[in-house]
């Protein structure tokens, strides 16, 4: 399945992508919640699944806007210097375990909205990730069994103020601005991902390719980093994983190749979908 969070911001509903429609689920069955999140708290997936066939109230997928699939996690945990061809291009040492940090929840926006350039930033960047949501409460994960717990997979934009990244020492500031996390376009389900650790990623700007790589160049396979995580803190049903990003990142291009107001930044993983996002300007 094709999960998504579909209408205006902050007043999204689940839906499933069903060929160019959207099937609102609560509409199609009132004892669905309409978040994503509370419907894989409750274990309701078997519930949506029973509810397709027969479900009724249909959109255009071509007329309505797609929000971040997850509006409300608890927590985003992003892993820094995944891939060696990242820690490469910045000089960096690949770090033996995971390194983790956090981004906000409220920098999450939808697979077209805007990205805010914010009038304190002079250094905006692009990170092309796979992300991964969780689907059920999970502590001390083996990584046999760390797969079972996932909901499902989309694309993330890492934006990132690489000014205020760098100069605090620390990276949760310039990761978390609003608007810095593109995600979607929707949540691919795992029977759909024959392999996590076998997927393209790709990401333009303004047409011109900036990464190129496969998830199979991850230090970690993701099964590792999800077992890894749960024995640092309680994965959370709606929870989302962000694996790390390849080189080509902006920062560390020769010359830096730094995103503009106008420019639009776009990112693919094969299997999964597309993000479209244009830098704007702060109001």
């Amino acid at each position: 399945m094709r999960l998504v969070s579909y209408g205006p911001a902050g007043r999204e509903r689940a839906g499933v992508i069903v060929r160019d429609e959207v099937i609102d689920m609560t509409f199609s069955n009132p004892r669905l919640p309409s978040s994503w999140r509370v419907i894989f708290e409750r274990n309701m997936v078997d519930e949506v699944k029973y509810t397709l066939p027969n479900a009724s109230y249909r959109v255009n997928l071509a007329n309505t806007r797609l929000g971040p699939p997850i509006p409300d996690p608890t927590k985003i945990v992003c892993l820094g210097l995944a891939y060696a061809s990242h820690a490469g291009e910045g000089k960096e040492k690949p770090p033996a375990v995971p390194q983790l940090f956090c981004k906000a929840p409220s920098a999450l926006i939808g697979p077209n909205d805007d990205i805010v350039y914010p009038k304190q930033v002079e250094k905006l960047d692009y990170e092309v990730e796979l992300a991964v949501v969780i689907g059920r409460r999970a502590k001390h994960v083996p990584e046999a069994k760390a797969l079972s717990i996932v909901a499902g997979y989309m694309v993330l934009n890492d934006v990132s103020a690489r000014c205020a990244q760098f100069g605090d020492k620390q990276w949760f500031r310039g990761k978390s601005f609003d608007t810095f996390c593109p995600t979607g376009p929707y949540i691919v389900t795992p029977d759909e991902i024959e392999n996590p650790d076998d997927l393209e990623l790709k990401c333009w700007v303004n047409n011109e390719q900036r990464q190129s790589a496969s998830t199979s160049e991850l230090l970690y396979p993701v099964r590792r980093i999800i077992s890894y995580i749960s024995d640092q803190m309680t994965l959370l049903p709606g929870d989302i994983i962000a694996t790390g990003t390849p080189e080509g990142v902006g920062i560390f291009r020769k010359p830096p190749g730094l995103l503009s107001v106008g420019d639009v930044v776009e990112m693919e993983i094969a299997g999964i979908g597309r993000l479209r996002n244009r830098v704007v300007e702060e109001k």
